[in-house]
């Protein structure tokens, strides 16, 4: 009786703590929903995790039920999204699930959201990717260039590339946060692998390298128009994740020497030209070497073993 009571209430306040979000949002005009929607994810996940799906129901319901007397269509849209993803997610921490599953299941629903939301439904999200066309097409006139695109291709792949990335970094944040909130409600989940345990198969590095100077090559090379759209879609996939790779091998020696500060200056130079390409250089060298774990060694015992 008194364990029923006690999920009665702690089910009420997180409905109260959703249903307060969502007032702000709308004092708001919608701030909190236009750049991190997704931390209403936090309440179900939370409450699901440690009473069950079955019993994380009731609240789902509840929530969903508010989102309609407080929000657009668009925030109950969002708000559906989070649920779902909450109540996988903490199902999952429930189960006992790796974090690799934890994280496919919660990347595979964000994907699926900001499809529906920046492709499939644009126009009702407030999103109109024909100005975007407009917009590039106007500026580059402007300026009298031509860069021998498909203007309209390419703002579609940097359209799904984007939602792609936000689809990643939304992942990510759910799965760090999420993991640092539950072990302050004593909920028992997997830690967390360390930066230099993180790692991909040598072929990535290669592939990345190919496509670079297949990209930077283009012109002697000859590709006809579509070549050129997919080759300048991969050759962006690329960028990215040689720059995320990269970035995670800077903080992991920023961690090393200590020097927190710095993880300031590595946020923004992805952000600066030619510096994030050298970022993502470290990245590749990081794929094909292992710099972390060499870091590793020579910063905490003094010694590195030979490649």
């Amino acid at each position: 009786m008194k364990n029923d009571t006690r999920k009665i209430t702690e089910g009420a306040m997180m409905v109260a703590i959703v249903g307060l979000m969502l007032f702000i949002n709308r004092q708001l005009a919608g701030m909190i929903e236009y750049m991190m929607y997704w931390i209403l994810t936090f309440p179900i996940l939370i409450y699901t995790a440690k009473y069950g799906v079955k019993n994380a129901m009731v609240p789902s319901v509840c929530m969903l039920i508010l989102s309609f007397m407080l929000s657009v269509p668009t925030t109950i849209f969002y708000m559906f999204s989070c649920i779902v993803t909450g109540m996988v997610y903490g199902g999952g921490i429930r189960k006992e699930w790796k974090n690799g599953t934890l994280m496919f299941w919660t990347f595979l629903f964000t994907l699926f959201s900001y499809l529906i939301t920046f492709v499939l439904f644009a126009s009702i999200f407030g999103y109109d990717p024909s100005e975007d066309v407009e917009i590039a097409n106007m500026l580059l006139s402007m300026f009298h260039l031509d860069v021998g695109f498909n203007i309209a291709k390419v703002i579609s792949i940097i359209s799904i590339l984007s939602t792609l990335l936000m689809s990643i970094l939304q992942t990510m944040c759910i799965h760090m946060l999420g993991n640092v909130m539950l072990k302050r409600f004593k909920i028992k989940v997997r830690p967390m692998k360390p930066l230099y345990e993180l790692k991909v198969p040598k072929i990535i590095g290669f592939i990345i390298i190919v496509i670079w100077l297949l990209f930077y090559m283009q012109n002697v090379i000859k590709l006809n128009q579509e070549l050129l759209n997919v080759l300048f879609a991969c050759y962006l996939c690329a960028m990215v994740f040689a720059i995320g790779y990269g970035v995670l091998a800077l903080m992991w020696l920023i961690v090393l020497l200590r020097k927190r500060a710095a993880m300031f200056l590595v946020m923004i130079a992805i952000f600066v030209p030619y510096v994030n390409f050298v970022v993502a250089c470290i990245g590749v060298l990081d794929m094909l070497l292992d710099l972390k774990q060499k870091m590793s060694e020579v910063l905490l015992h003094g010694s590195l073993r030979k490649f």
